[in-house]
């Protein structure tokens, strides 16, 4: 593989189905649809769904979500959406990347400050701005045209794309990847100092599992 191909040539996207019944992510979709819902503000106010890895797994390249959502008793979404590392036990894997680990850089690191230790790759998007780039858009990095704007009605189910951040990841025998979806930025700023962003949510969110609306998180798989 070239030093400067990113992702190498062997990642292959890999779909990995939502299963509202079981919270778990499956590779065959599921037959029955199962939606699943949280309440802005409320606690929580997210749904995950888990994998565990049973051979060494090796994650390079773009995760993209494709999501059928609905919103109740409001008219769009902020959706954020978050693939963790979980060790065998479902403890979250953390790291920092920089060589300061002070009680100060902790301190800075708890909520936010995302440059100074990596927590997972998060995405986001406004609901109502859905509509995706035809042109720009690939099956691994979804581009979105923020040229309109499309509220939702009620009852409304639509599907949304959200690309994540890049992943270079190795999952051991046993440990596991959970995937977050929320109205809260769940990793807080990037940078120290930085105001963090709070979604223009109310109501509740639904997403949708299974059949005629088989939500998925695609994960770029290294073959072996």
């Amino acid at each position: 593989m070239p030093a400067d191909q990113f992702p190498p040539a062997d990642s292959v996207p890999t779909k990995f189905y939502l299963d509202g019944r079981s919270r778990a992510l499956t590779i065959t979709a599921p037959g029955a649809e199962v939606p699943v819902a949280y309440t802005v503000a409320a606690n929580p106010d997210a749904v995950s769904f888990l994998t565990r890895f049973a051979d060494e797994t090796v994650l390079a390249g773009y995760p993209k979500a494709r999501l059928f959502v609905e919103a109740r008793d409001c008219d769009d979404m902020d959706i954020f959406v978050l693939v963790q590392k979980l060790d065998a036990y479902g403890t979250p894997l953390e790291a920092f990347t920089v060589p300061n680990q002070s009680a100060i850089a902790h301190d800075l690191t708890d909520r936010g400050a995302t440059i100074l230790k990596y927590k997972g790759s998060d995405g986001r998007l406004r609901v109502s701005l859905r509509h995706l780039d035809e042109t720009l858009s690939t099956d691994e990095v979804p581009t979105h045209t923020f040229d309109r704007v499309e509220k939702l009605a009620p009852g409304e189910i639509v599907e949304i794309e959200i690309d994540l951040l890049p992943v270079g990841l190795v999952f051991h025998p046993g440990e596991q990847l959970r995937f977050v979806v929320s109205s809260r930025n769940l990793l807080g700023t990037m940078m120290p100092g930085i105001r963090e962003y709070v979604g223009a949510n109310s109501g509740q969110h639904v997403v949708h599992t299974g059949g005629e609306h088989a939500s998925y998180l695609q994960l770029p798989l290294q073959s072996r």
